[in-house]
């Protein structure tokens, strides 16, 4: 206990030394609120700047997916090309030979 504290409490004004403490648990709790309240705020700044952050990056992942599906409709249409050229040379194949060969006629 500080000596101003000993001197109210002597000159039997305990109202005095009770009003002190309710502006210091005061003070303190202002200080508290002052504390979140920064905080609060630096959460709510780190919010602002998350949204465009986060719609940049669902841009991105559409985009990407976007990219991916137009890659497996080329992989397809590639593949599509390729079996219809094979079956064009089997059947280039196929009529050479027969052409090649004398038809055996009775």
């Amino acid at each position: 206990m500080s000596t101003t504290d000993k001197l109210i409490t002597d000159s039997s004004s305990n109202g005095r030394l009770i009003e002190r403490s309710e502006r210091t648990r005061t003070a303190h709790l202002a200080h508290h609120l002052s504390s979140v309240a920064l905080r609060q705020s630096e959460r709510a700044l780190t919010g602002i700047v998350a949204v465009p952050a986060a719609l940049a990056l669902g841009v991105a992942a559409s985009a990407t997916y976007g990219v991916a599906m137009i890659e497996r409709v080329f992989e397809v249409f590639e593949s599509a090309i390729g079996e219809i050229g094979r079956t064009i040379e089997q059947s280039t194949a196929l009529h050479r030979s027969s052409m090649e060969r004398p038809e055996m006629r009775p």
